[in-house]
């Protein structure tokens, strides 16, 4: 069983990863796959999100394991699926991106 850990709270959910996503910008993403309603998901998946990815094994006692993904902070699109569940893409900087943040830290 996959969880979705944020700000403290665990909250169940399906994630899977793409190398390069030629929907959005050809950055790599996270999409996330979870019940929460649509305004709690807006203020949750802003920009600069730190999350990680808890996976528990099944019947297993011990420790269960946890995976950073802060790595992947740019909030991006949120879909209804009118089935109870959102879609929610958080993806990494572009290397574009990257470049004009390291200019302007420079610059500053």
């Amino acid at each position: 069983m996959d969880k979705l850990k944020a700000n403290g709270m665990e909250y169940p959910a399906q994630i899977c990863g793409k190398q390069i996503d030629r929907d959005w910008d050809g950055r790599a993403s996270k999409t996330i796959v979870l019940a929460m309603p649509y305004a709690q998901a807006a203020q949750l998946f802003a920009d600069g999100l730190c999350w990680s990815v808890v996976r528990y094994e099944d019947g297993a006692d011990g420790p269960a394991q946890e995976q950073d993904c802060s790595g992947y902070c740019v909030a991006g699109p949120i879909t209804d699926n009118r089935d109870g569940t959102l879609t929610i893409k958080m993806g990494s900087y572009t290397q574009l991106e990257k470049a004009l943040r390291e200019l302007e830290e420079a610059l500053t």
